[in-house]
């Protein structure tokens, strides 16, 4: 449950807040150890940051959490150090939809033999952002960035060749956005857009016709793509 009135945590709170993501737990006794503090301050943090119960680690309630500290401190990099994989995904997921997005984890599209997974996919509108999630510890650019940011854009034309084997070619004005976003990128427009956290709101609030193309690629279909044509996480369409 969002809470709007909740205060602004403290570092003592993101100590906290860390070792749960890392460890995947709320046991006081082991954040205890790994942040050196107190049990008793430790189980203060804990319920400042609404993550106690008998019921164990509530993992949507740990991403709310997240999204909550990510919002109120901006603290993206510090937050991201202590996510897994996955739960990057989620956050970013999570922060779409914050923003008004509709956003799904792990679709995978497929047109006759080729195949791509796409990590997040967001809509809004007539706007689908195609997003590549890279926990990387440190600035990227140069040759690593660049040869991700060509996969991400070769995984974008199979998605936009699927969309139109699947819903022909008609007056349905598409923009796809091929995104890559990691904690420590540096904003930068190449094959694909690549962003760090903090500029992936900015990027939202463009509107997808003033955008560089390419990377935005611009689709005339003959149907509105909808968050149902997504919500089964798999897009096939015959070559």
């Amino acid at each position: 449950m969002r809470r709007d009135n909740m205060p602004a945590l403290t570092t003592i709170d993101l100590r906290v807040l860390r070792a749960v993501l890392k460890h995947n737990t709320i046991n006081p006794s082991t954040i205890s150890l790994e942040t050196q503090l107190a049990e008793g301050i430790v189980r203060e943090a804990l319920q400042r940051l609404g993550l106690t119960g008998e019921g164990g680690l509530n993992r949507d309630r740990m991403v709310e959490v997240a999204v909550e500290w990510l919002e109120k401190n901006r603290s993206f990099e510090e937050v991201s150090k202590s996510l897994t994989w996955d739960l990057f995904e989620t956050l970013i997921a999570r922060i779409l939809e914050a923003a008004g997005l509709y956003a799904k984890r792990n679709i995978t599209v497929t047109v006759g033999r080729r195949r791509a997974q796409l990590d997040v996919i967001a809509l809004r509108d007539y706007t689908v952002y195609l997003l590549e999630c890279k926990r990387w510890m440190r600035s990227v650019s140069g040759s690593l960035a660049q040869t991700e940011a060509k996969k991400l854009r070769e995984r974008a034309e199979i998605f936009c060749q699927a969309l139109l084997k699947l819903h022909g070619t008609g007056p349905v004005t598409h923009y796809v956005v091929p995104v890559l976003v990691s904690p420590y990128a540096s904003p930068t427009v190449s094959d694909v857009f690549i962003s760090p956290f903090r500029s992936l709101v900015s990027l939202f609030s463009e509107h997808p016709a003033t955008l560089p193309s390419p990377p935005t690629t611009v689709l005339k279909l003959g149907r509105r793509l909808s968050p149902q044509h997504l919500d089964s996480g798999r897009i096939k369409a015959d070559p």
